[in-house]
């Protein structure tokens, strides 16, 4: 695999020209094809130089590269920080053609769900992910989007690599970072019966509830609320329906999904299952959008334009909430 395919493969399809084009030029002056052994093995320096060629079509100046060099060595990875590449303002102001509106939501969203985890979501010493592979990253999908705490333990609960719509290699069960045990458990979120009851300080699930049936999502609940700790938490973010009913009114965002929540109709469920919201964000604000229920013009200008993390969880294109069992409160 050459550097343009390692690149494109977590870029947004309007980077993909760039890549191509880019790439090609690198392979012409270098006369080679690395593969994808070598271009992993290439120093962080050689890899950012590259990505900022291939991304912003310039080199990287001396500042930025003092910066993201730190920033590597924090433990974030390359396809995380090619991510954030894409997410920043220097992309997102190039020239833009109809398509790219689609692009740049959904790196926005990446970015909203970045500052998320690395400002909003609790540390904890004991975590269980709901749905927190990576296909990128052995660590997860917690650690990859730059969450600033080392745990002692994670447990990635998530589904067989074969049975999920981004087919997987299958990862050794128990992975050492650092001082943190990470642990893998193929099974559904549904079923969290492998769980001792009172092990956990946080539960989260990313992106997660949506792909379950709102039966299943009651069930997760019932035993999150017996696996927590006295103090734990249960954090999530998920898709808002006011927001998606305008983006695809006939179905939802995402063929893997089987349901896509009203904000406040999650906050009752949740209550019923006696959690108590400590804490709410919303992802990309849309207010105007989803009060007048505007077309997808105005969604898609909103969209770039509006806050990315913010206090209107309602009014937003997802929603975060933080809940803890009522009897702790």
């Amino acid at each position: 695999m050459n550097a343009k395919n390692i690149f494109a493969k977590v870029a947004p399809t309007s980077v993909k020209t760039i890549v191509k084009k880019l790439v090609h030029e690198l392979e012409n002056q270098n006369r080679s094809h690395e593969s994808l052994h070598e271009m992993e093995t290439i120093s962080d320096e050689s890899y950012l130089r590259m990505a900022y060629k291939v991304i912003f079509e310039r080199e990287i100046d001396s500042a930025g590269l003092v910066t993201w060099l730190n920033v590597l060595e924090t433990g974030l990875s390359r396809t995380a920080l090619v991510r954030m590449l894409i997410d920043s303002v220097e992309f997102q102001l190039r020239p833009l053609g109809s398509k790219d509106y689609w692009h740049l939501l959904n790196a926005k969203l990446h970015h909203a769900r970045f500052k998320l985890i690395r400002t909003v979501l609790p540390e904890a010493k004991v975590i269980l992910d709901l749905g927190g592979a990576s296909t990128d990253d052995d660590r997860g999908a917690l650690l990859s989007f730059g969450y600033p705490y080392l745990p002692e333990k994670i447990y990635i609960a998530d589904l067989p690599p074969d049975e999920r719509m981004l087919k997987a290699p299958e990862l050794t069960q128990q992975i050492r970072y650092k001082s943190c045990d990470i642990n893998y458990v193929y099974t559904s979120m549904s079923d969290l019966s492998s769980f001792e009851e009172g092990s956990f300080d946080l539960i989260w699930s990313g992106q997660s509830i949506e792909h379950v049936t709102t039966e299943e999502a009651e069930k997760v609940f019932a035993q999150a609320y017996k696996l927590l700790k006295p103090g734990g938490k249960l954090a999530l973010d998920t898709p808002n329906r006011s927001a998606t009913q305008i983006q695809c009114p006939k179905g939802y965002i995402h063929p893997e999904h089987k349901i896509e929540y009203f904000y406040s109709d999650l906050c009752q469920i949740l209550e019923r299952h006696n959690f108590k919201i400590v804490e709410t964000k919303g992802l990309i604000e849309l207010s105007k959008t989803i009060d007048k229920n505007l077309d997808m013009k105005h969604f898609c200008e909103e969209a770039i334009s509006g806050e990315a993390l913010n206090d209107k969880p309602e009014k937003s294109y997802c929603f975060y909430l933080c809940c803890m069992r009522s009897c702790d409160i």
